[in-house]
This record gives C-alpha cells, structure tokens and sequence, in this order.
C-alpha cells in the first residue's frame, strides 16, 4: 500500500464500520462474561478474580513507560511520510523494549506474590491458585500493544477481530469449563492465559503483514532522543496516573473493604468500562487520534481543536441521559444484572457515571496534549493523580458510597484543572458550553419527569420514556453546532446528513 493514501477519508469512514462492528461484538460476550460470570463464582473468588484483572489493567500503564503514547503519536507520522526503513525500525525497538519491561514486572511480581496476595485479603488457597495471573501481564498488554499498532495504521478490520476473539474466547472457555464441572478460578485463569496468548501471537502476525505492506517513500526521520524525550515526559504521566487507574481502585478497595465489596465495585466499574467504550471521545480516540495527527502535520490546529470540542460535548450528551435513567431504573437494572447479588446499588451507579464524565473528558485532553504537544506539562499536571487514592482511603471510613464520592471528586478535580490549563496554552479552543447545557437540560428534564411518573406507569415504563424522549428532546433544542456540522460532513461526508436535524444555525 502507498503510504499517502494510509489516512483518506475513505480508509477513515471504513476504519469506522469495523470499529463499530468489533465494539458491538465486545460489548455483547464482554457483558454476558460479566453477568454469567457473577452468578458462578463465590462473591469471594468472584471478588479475588476482578482484582487480579485489576492488577492486570494497573500494569499496563506502569509497563509502558511512556512508550504506548509514543507509539499512538510517532507510528502515523512515519507511517505517513517516514523514510522507508524508519516505520520498521521504530516498530522493532519499541516492541522488543516494552516486552522487556513487561518480563521484568512479572519476575519482580512472581517473586513478591505471597506478600502482593496476603496484602490484598486472598487466603492461602487463593494465594497458591492465583499466580498463574501473573503471566497475564505479559500476554494480555502484548497483544493490546501490537493492536494499538494496528489501530494506528488504522488497520482496524483485524485489531478490533483481536480484541473480539478475545472477549469471546473467554466467554467460550466459561461454557467449556462449566460444561466439563472444572469452573475455579484457577481454571479461568489458566483459561484466560491461553486466549491471550493466542491473541497476542496472531496480534503480532498481522503487524508484522502489515508493516510489509506499506511502501513508504519519506524521507522523516525521528530520532532516538525525540523518541525518549517524548516518552520519558508520558512515563511521569503514567506513573503518576497509575495511582487512579481503574485497577489501582480496585485493588485500594479490596484492601480497605475485603473482597467481596471488591467483586460488588468491580462488577459496577466493568458495566461502566463497558459503557464508557461507546462514549466518543474513548470510541473513536484510536481511529480519530491518526487523523487529528495528520491534520496536524498539515498545519491544520484548527481541524484538531473542533475535533476536540465536539468529542467532549458528545460525551455529555451520552453521560447525561445515562444517568437520567439510572436515576429511575439504576437499582432494578444493578439487581437483574446481578441476579439479585448487588441490590440498592443504584446511586452507587450514578455516582460512578458522574466520575466517567470526568475520566472520558480526561482522555481527550490527555490525546489533544500528546498531539500538540504538551508532555512535559501533562506531567506536572498528573501529579494531581495522587489526589484520587488518598480520597479512596479517606472516603473508605463511609464504605463504597465514601470511596465513590472520592473517586469521583479526585477525577473532577484533576480533569477540570488540566483542561483549563490546556484551553489557555493551545489559544482558546472554543467549547460550546451553551449547546452543552442545551442538551443536559433535556436529560434533567426526562430524569424529573420520571420521578413524577414512576409510582403510577412503573419502573420499566418510566425507563422506556426516559430513553425514547430524550432523542425527539435533542432534536428540539439542537445542541449540536455550524462548526459541528462541517467537521461532521468532513469525515462522514453524506452520511453526516442525519446530525441536521441536531444542529442549530448558530456556530
């Protein structure tokens, strides 16, 4: 492939069928895994098995050093206009290094797994069963890496069939070992390990056909020490925000709350993950970061700062009516998930959707800073991570409602302040806030309505209102804009068509 046609409109609006495509299918085995799953484990070993998922996910921050951000920033740029040896080499050395990180946390874990386990509340035989996760580590961040190579290629038709044939061959396993009566937890992990694996060989397979494939007649380079320079200023950033992964909470509430309050805030933060993929600014990120490089490459900042601020509105929208119908339906959903294990988990819920706005809003700008770019800032910026777990172990005095309030207040705060950092560096970028508040309106609006009906239509009546009513109500106040409109029309072309009926005349 001629590497000047990698990032067309046409190769985008095609990355973006696959992408929806593979999402659906993870979405779909990822929610039944979780639901299934909830039903079959002790709330103790379903409670021990979701945070050693979370020391799987806190790792993946802490093994890339900065240089997954490297990879999402350099990899189109060479891909686009590189030297023809330079995308290779760039691919050859960042992979080789990153696994030589990861092999190095797992020796370091494996060896301290005793005092790591006996710390996070397992009991000896969990202790003994559990060290097969480890090597998790290895298999599961490798093969998430060499997909976000693909992604960057915007080579989504396979990176998003990977990451598919991951959450099903889990979901397949479960049925097998559930079949043949072996379901422990030491069986699922052994079960999880053998998908990954087999996810991460065929990861790197297609990277490496892929690679082949582009014939780039560049001549940039990028050095070694832009290179370092760029991913020693993310490395700051992501050991800083390892504190507040998704992870690092779970495991703060093991430790704080025991296990099986563990397994009740996990199962609430993976149907929030779950959610938190469709948001836009998190659903588009890998195929809208490419573009939003290339157009900067251009000298096209403004293409970059819309981009910006229709993501982050988009994700209100989303969040808004999310928690509208949480609001009058969170409790009886949490239980019929949950076949009746968590119940009055609702405003739990809520309050977790709160703390997703602010976490989404946090990972656009983190894309935008990366891009501009403003890494050594960001750094500085993330030390403001640190105030997350001290709230979790504060609010912990209150239980799960204390330690979501503080997740929820820490995530605000550190978003809020970046962002107002970042829009006075990058020269304004222009929010619409009033078409914004447009829109929250409305989901106000349903969530008051349903309160006021819930006792004489029911529970699910009032849900179905709530949802159905909130799309006529956007079209009514319109809270999409001119600027809106034509980034739309830019990437979409005709099938932007259907945004009309949500866009104002206003810019």
């Amino acid at each position: 492939m001629n590497s000047s046609g990698l990032y067309s409109g046409n190769r985008f609006r095609q990355a973006i069928v696959h992408y929806l495509l593979g999402r659906t299918a993870q979405a779909i085995s990822s929610f039944i895994f979780i639901i299934w799953l909830v039903r079959l484990l002790s709330p103790i070993d379903y409670g021990a098995y979701m945070v050693l998922w979370g020391m799987v996910e806190m790792m993946a921050p802490l093994s890339s050093l900065g240089m997954l951000e490297a990879v999402r920033r350099f990899l189109p740029e060479l891909a686009l206009r590189g030297a023809p040896s330079a995308l290779a080499w760039f691919v050859r050395w960042m992979t080789l290094i990153r696994f030589a990180i990861m092999i190095i946390w797992t020796a370091l874990i494996s060896a301290f797994w005793l005092d790591i386990s006996a710390w996070l509340g397992f009991s000896t035989p969990q202790q003994d069963a559990t060290l097969v996760a480890v090597g998790l580590i290895i298999t599961v961040i490798g093969f998430r890496y060499a997909s976000e190579m693909l992604e960057s290629l915007l080579e989504q038709r396979w990176a998003q069939l990977i990451h598919s044939l991951m959450s099903i061959g889990r979901l397949a396993g479960v049925a097998i070992l559930v079949l043949i009566e072996s379901l422990s937890i030491e069986q699922l992990l052994w079960m999880d390990l053998i998908v990954s694996l087999v996810c991460l060989i065929w990861a790197e397979f297609l990277l490496m056909r892929k690679l082949r494939s582009i014939q780039s007649t560049g001549d940039f380079h990028v050095s070694a020490y832009e290179i370092f320079n760029f991913a020693w200023h993310m490395a700051g950033v992501n050991l800083l925000r390892a504190v507040a992964n998704p992870g690092a909470l779970r495991m703060l509430v093991a430790r704080t709350l025991g296990l099986e309050t563990a397994g009740m805030f996990a199962f609430l933060q993976q149907l929030l993950l779950i959610a938190g993929r469709y948001l836009p600014a998190k659903l588009l990120a890998n195929i809208i970061r490419p573009m939003l490089i290339s157009r900067y490459v251009a000298g096209e900042v403004d293409v970059v700062k819309e981009g910006m601020a229709l993501l982050w509105k988009s994700n209100f929208l989303i969040i808004a009516i999310c928690m509208a119908a949480l609001s009058v339906a969170g409790n009886e959903l949490i239980a019929l998930a949950s076949s009746g294990r968590f119940t009055d988990a609702g405003m739990v819920m809520v309050i977790m959707l709160l703390g997703l706005g602010a976490t989404s809003q946090g990972q656009l700008v983190v894309m935008i800073m990366q891009i501009f770019p403003y890494t050594r800032q960001l750094r500085y910026l993330s030390i403001l991570s640190a105030i997350t777990p001290i709230a979790v172990i504060v609010g912990s005095n209150w239980g799960l409602m204390g330690v979501v309030c503080g997740i929820v207040l820490g995530a605000w705060l550190m978003n809020s302040l970046t962002l107002l950092w970042l829009n006075y560096q990058a020269g304004r970028i222009q929010l619409d806030w009033l078409g914004t508040i447009r829109g929250l309106s409305i989901a106000i609006f349903l969530a008051a309505i349903g309160w006021a009906i819930e006792d004489k239509l029911g529970v699910w009546w009032t849900l179905t209102f709530v949802l159905v009513a909130y799309v006529p109500g956007l079209m009514l106040v319109k809270p999409l804009n001119q600027l809106d409109m034509a980034l739309l029309n830019r990437g979409l072309r005709h099938r932007a068509r259907i945004f009309l009926y949500f866009t104002s005349k206003s810019l």
